[in-house]
C-alpha cells in the first residue's frame, strides 16, 4: 500500500507550520510511509496526492475556545486554514474532484488538526507552549496512524 503523510502549513508563520514538523517526524515512525510537506492549498495539491492509496493529513487548526496543542481528528474539514482556502477548493472537495477527473485518488486515512490558538505570528520557531507539547503530539498521531494502518487482530 502506498501511504502518504501530508503535512501542511506555512513555515514562516510560527505555529501555523506545526503540520510540516509533525509530518516529518511521523514519517520517521511509520514504516513505509512517504512524507510530503507543503504550503500549497486547493487544486495545487492534486498532483501531490494523486496515485497514493491512503493519505493522512496534518495541519494547524484554529477554533473558538480551542486548547493550544489539542489534537482533533476531523471528519469534514473543521476550520483549518489550509483545508478551506478562500483561494481554491477545500481538501475534501479536492478528493472528490480528482476522482471525477480520472485521477487515482487516495482513500482518506485521517485528518489531524492541531489547535494553535488564534494568534498567528511571523517566525520559524513554534511558540514555547507548542514546542513543549510537540513530542506528545507526535507520539499520539504516530500511534493513531499505525493503528489505522495495522488494525489489531480480533
Amino acid at each position: 500500500m502506498k501511504v502518504l503523510i501530508l503535512g501542511m502549513g506555512n513555515p514562516i508563520l510560527s505555529d501555523d507550520g506545526i503540520g510540516l514538523l509533525i509530518a516529518e517526524e511521523i514519517g520517521k515512525r511509520v514504516k513505509g510511509a512517504e512524507v510530503v510537506t507543503t504550503a500549497l492549498v486547493g487544486v495545487h495539491l492534486l498532483d501531490l496526492i494523486a496515485g497514493y492509496d491512503k493519505v493522512f493529513l496534518i495541519d494547524a487548526l484554529t477554533t473558538v475556545g480551542g486548547i493550544k496543542g489539542e489534537v482533533v481528528k476531523l471528519k469534514d474539514g473543521g476550520a483549518t486554514s489550509h483545508l478551506f482556502s478562500s483561494h481554491g477548493v477545500n481538501f475534501f472537495e479536492l478528493l472528490r474532484l480528482g476522482g471525477e477527473l480520472g485521477y487515482k485518488m487516495p482513500e482518506l486515512g485521517r485528518v489531524y488538526g492541531i489547535e494553535i490558538g488564534d494568534e498567528i505570528a511571523f517566525g520559524e520557531e513554534l511558540s514555547p507552549e507548542l514546542k513543549e507539547r510537540l513530542p506528545c503530539i507526535i507520539e499520539k498521531i504516530a500511534d493513531d496512524v499505525r493503528s489505522h494502518l495495522n488494525p489489531p487482530c480480533v
